[in-house]
């Protein structure tokens, strides 16, 4: 989730609009989800691409050998470098099926996590509050280089640290009738006052100026690596570069994935004993507005 969406999923408040998913639902957007990962899977595989699960989905690989039972999300993330050829390869392969949507080229709804969206369904959850962002969609987060200077690495972080913030508070402006009625944090009025002091460019135009302070290394040999839009921001992101970008392959319901070659550190870092299972209070299904699946609904 990019750095606006993990302030909203921290700081909402319950609404009473919406319903909540049936596990029955879980499981047929699970499938959806399934053949989407394997869509990226092959295109990546076929132009010698490399990616990682990260996250939950990284989580369910290890711990459920597939979907954590009640997630409805996949992440994936891999190098710039490898992005800027999977976003391609994925178009002359699949389009009239999928679209890439990112910062820079496309219009992404100003945020900086590239969503691969699924043509002919809808999926409209809490944080989707354009009306444009209603497809199934995978997540892709991009990996990106590290100064090895560490007077460079310290500038480049906080160049993404404040860019990020400026972003965030671009969004809040440019959605603030809707973000006032679920947003609890304190700082909500002086985000949004920021926000509009930044209007006189558009979202997409400050997503676009972020996208590029976070891509600004062009050392793809860096020791380190980093994903500035992850829930613990550009330094409480950054690994060793064989961390996040050696991979091996691990099962996942009945396909064989990517993950990191070094999956339990990765996840260990982030996660803690992240092989417990939740207890059932805090197995939280999703709320949704609308959902439509399409022709993929009876996938099997």
């Amino acid at each position: 989730m990019a750095i606006l969406g993990n302030a909203v999923k921290g700081n909402v408040t319950d609404r009473e609009s919406g319903k909540v998913l049936t596990m029955e639902q879980v499981k047929q957007i699970q499938r959806v989800l399934l053949m989407v990962l394997g869509d990226i899977d092959a295109v990546c595989r076929k132009n010698n691409l490399h990616y990682i699960l990260i996250g939950g989905t990284a989580i369910g690989c290890i711990r459920h050998k597939g979907f954590i039972p009640w997630d409805d999300d996949v992440d994936v993330a891999m190098t710039r470098k490898d992005y800027e050829i999977f976003r391609k390869a994925i178009a002359n392969e699949y389009a009239d099926k999928y679209i890439l949507t990112d910062a820079i080229r496309e219009n992404n709804y100003g945020k900086n996590i590239p969503k691969l969206r699924l043509k002919g369904t809808v999926y409209k959850t809490l944080l989707k509050v354009d009306p444009n962002d209603k497809e199934i969609t995978a997540d892709i987060f991009v990996i990106e280089n590290v100064e090895n200077n560490p007077i460079g690495k310290y500038l480049h972080g906080i160049l993404s640290l404040v860019m990020g913030y400026l972003l965030s508070c671009r969004r809040l402006a440019d959605k603030e009738e809707f973000f006032r009625t679920i947003y609890k944090d304190k700082d909500f009025g002086r985000k949004v006052l920021v926000g509009k002091i930044l209007s006189f460019a558009t979202l997409d135009k400050w997503a676009h100026w972020t996208e590029s302070i976070y891509a600004m290394c062009k050392n793809h040999n860096s020791r380190n690596v980093t994903v500035p839009v992850d829930r613990r921001h550009f330094f409480g992101e950054i690994f060793p570069r064989e961390i996040m970008c050696d991979t091996v392959d691990a099962v996942f319901e009945d396909r064989t994935l990517m993950i990191p070659k070094s999956c339990d550190y990765y996840l260990t870092e982030r996660y803690g004993k992240y092989m417990e299972v939740p207890p059932p209070e805090k197995q939280v299904l999703s709320k949704y507005s609308e959902l439509d699946l399409g022709k993929y609904k009876d996938l099997p």
